[in-house]
């Protein structure tokens, strides 16, 4: 059975990490997303994948080639010239298929879903179409989908009111397809799955849900990626047999007196100077520098990254070849990108972005 992996977006939520690094790369626990989403596949079955392309293809294409572990695992890519929407992505893709019943995922979900019991569900019934749901806190913040007690999709509701909200289930961004629903949607244009396929299969009787109450996230913000580095962290989600809380690589420099508090992922190459703190669930990318008396919490630092000595990075995602001068404070949901440097003394907070490049000169800026 295969599957279409809708990695096409350009992931401008994710920004300005996205400008240099497709969504589908970002690291969770120095682990490309990626390796989770084939995974995941595999664990459903799924013997082949199709990875419908856009933005930034070719770093995906080399990650794949250099996955030789997955010689029994297909991997096709239907590259689009122009964006073409969910639909269209998977219009793109049909090249690629066997003509047989498909999966398709939305390129930035992590989900624990079992996904061999969603798709005996759907074989079950006469469904073209069955689209996974979810539930979630605050149903307001997302377009629902109602269902009957036969898991018939009744109708959707896009980001509802307080008083019009029925249901606390949303799309979880995982469908089993018929190859029927490859004929309902045009080729060579921008088409959306979820607003101009889903609701004429739904009118005809044919779209079907499985709810499941298993893990799930849209790693698609820096808050939610933020939150899904912390889980898989801690083992919530990709745990395999060798999962370890303090999994730090043998090549890494670390000095006297240094403090690590597990959860904490530290990649190959890095150095961590004299009495520097890491902790609070944090991911450490490749060939990155923690200088002394430094403290990283709850954060990612992708490859190459330096906190200088002093320096304070918590609750913020760092961009690669991104350094952190000596006693600025970095925090707050703050993101920076690539080859961005924060001058010293400085102090980010609030969600601040600084985009690839940008230099803070010392104590520019401060809340």
């Amino acid at each position: 059975m295969q599957a279409v992996v809708l990695v096409g977006g350009l992931g401008t939520r994710l920004r300005p990490i996205t400008y240099d690094i497709p969504k589908a790369l970002v690291p969770l626990r120095n682990e490309p997303f990626m390796g989770y989403m084939v995974d995941f596949l595999r664990s459903g079955g799924i013997d082949g994948a199709v990875l419908s392309l856009g933005y930034l293809p070719d770093p995906i294409q080399e990650y794949f080639a250099g996955r030789e572990d997955l010689k029994d695992f297909r991997v096709d890519y239907a590259v689009e010239k122009r964006p073409l929407g969910t639909a269209g992505g998977l219009k793109n893709a049909e090249q690629y298929l066997d003509g047989g019943t498909i999966v398709a995922v939305n390129g930035d979900v992590l989900s624990g879903l079992n996904l061999r019991e969603a798709i005996e569900a759907h074989r079950s019934t006469d469904a073209l179409a069955t689209i996974t749901l979810t539930t979630v806190e605050d149903p307001s913040a997302y377009g629902l989908v109602e269902v009957d007690h036969e898991m018939l999709v009744r109708r959707f509701i896009e980001k509802p009111a307080y008083d019009e909200i029925t249901t606390n289930l949303v799309n979880a961004g995982i469908y089993v397809l018929e190859p029927e629903v490859f004929r309902m949607i045009p080729r060579g244009r921008e088409v959306s799955i979820e607003r101009e396929i889903f609701p004429r299969l739904q009118e005809q009787g044919r779209l079907r849900a499985y709810v499941s109450s298993a893990y799930w996230k849209d790693i698609g913000t820096p808050r939610s990626y933020l939150a899904a580095s912390y889980d898989v962290l801690s083992g919530a989600v990709g745990a395999d047999d060798g999962f370890a809380y303090l999994d730090v690589d043998e090549s890494v420099q670390l000095a006297k007196n240094v403090k690590l508090l597990p959860p904490v992922s530290i990649a190959p190459g890095c150095k961590v100077g004299r009495g520097a703190t890491i902790g609070g669930r944090s991911a450490i990318g490749e060939g990155c520098r923690i200088g002394s008396g430094a403290v990283v919490e709850g954060s990612i630092l992708l490859a190459g990254a330096e906190v200088e000595p002093g320096a304070v990075v918590r609750g913020s995602i760092i961009g690669p070849g991104a350094r952190v001068c000596r006693q600025a404070i970095v925090r707050g949901l703050s993101v920076l990108g690539a080859n961005s440097v924060v001058g010293e003394g400085n102090v980010l907070d609030q969600g601040i972005r600084i985009n690839p490049g940008v230099v803070l000169p010392p104590k520019s800026i401060s809340f």
